[in-house]
């Protein structure tokens, strides 16, 4: 035989025999380990194996509760006992109760722990701690806090307007005083209001007050039908009056007379300038 006909010899045995025909042929590719890919895409499992990638175990004849790691085994679950996993077994055979709690059975595989003095939970696993032990030391709805119980000592978490560490302390946003520019602070209860002085706006009185453009139309101010017409620009004050003969000026108070006989007073209040401007009738005064 020549060397070229041995060669095809061995490429066809290759071919018919060789490792493409166990797993890379199968898509997905079967478990190396435990299975072989056959012809049609299938995987052939080893004794013990199942799936169709052959990489699930295969517990043992007549396991009940029980699952496997390695092919015929019964390992049961929890709750169970014997050969087969095949035996109810009691909750509290797991002494599932921590800290010394005792365990009682119930129906159905529960359970229920009672609790050694200290703890609590489930599972008794919470230590009761000073908050539980001695009641919360907390004033004004703050909240007791011991680290779950594992703090030996309480300590308190306040509201707003409350500090101390009892909460004990009524807090006064007032002090110091947030209000900006000589303005009053009330406090109300957590929080607190600005009065501001004239010239000075917004919650801390921190902001000049914006000058304001006023037309006022007044009418059948008197019997007589007296009407006057008042502009405020700029925080200045312009008054100009049909009907009246005078304008006085003393001390930054505006006075404007009229004669109907009658007194009348109006106070406007102008930033800075003019605090208080009065308008009334004075004796001796001529009529127009």
């Amino acid at each position: 035989m020549t060397a070229t006909g041995a060669l095809l010899r061995v490429l066809l045995l290759l071919l018919a025999f060789g490792p493409s025909t166990y797993g890379a042929e199968c898509d997905p590719a079967c478990d190396p380990k435990n299975g072989f890919c056959e012809d049609g895409n299938v995987c052939r499992c080893q004794p013990g194996w199942e799936g169709p990638q052959c990489d699930q175990c295969i517990t043992s004849p007549g396991c009940v509760n029980g699952v496997c790691e390695e092919p015929w085994q019964c390992i049961c679950k929890n709750g169970w006992d014997g050969d087969l996993c095949d035996i109810e077994m009691p909750a509290c055979t797991s002494t599932p109760c921590a800290n010394n709690g005792t365990c009682v059975d119930l129906e159905k595989g529960q359970y229920e722990c009672s609790c050694a003095p200290g703890f609590s939970g489930k599972d008794c696993q919470n230590k009761a701690g000073p908050c539980v032990i001695n009641g919360s030391p907390c004033q004004h709805g703050g909240a007791c806090v011991d680290d779950e119980g594992r703090a030996s000592h309480a300590s308190c978490l306040c509201p707003p307007g409350f500090s101390g560490n009892f909460c004990e302390i009524i807090d006064n946003s007032c002090t110091p005083n947030p209000c900006e520019n000589d303005g009053v602070c009330t406090d109300i209860g957590g929080d607190f209001r600005c009065r501001c002085p004239a010239g000075f706006v917004d919650k801390t009185c921190s902001r000049p007050a914006i000058c304001f453009t006023i037309l006022g139309v007044l009418t059948s101010l008197v019997v007589l039908g007296t009407v006057a017409i008042v502009f405020i620009n700029k925080c200045e004050a312009w008054v100009s009056n049909l009907r009246y003969k005078h304008m006085l000026r003393k001390k930054k108070n505006l006075l404007l007379q009229y004669n109907s006989g009658e007194e009348l007073a109006v106070n406007i209040i102008f930033p800075e300038k003019v605090d208080v401007t009065t308008f009334n009738k004075e004796d001796g005064d001529e009529e127009i």
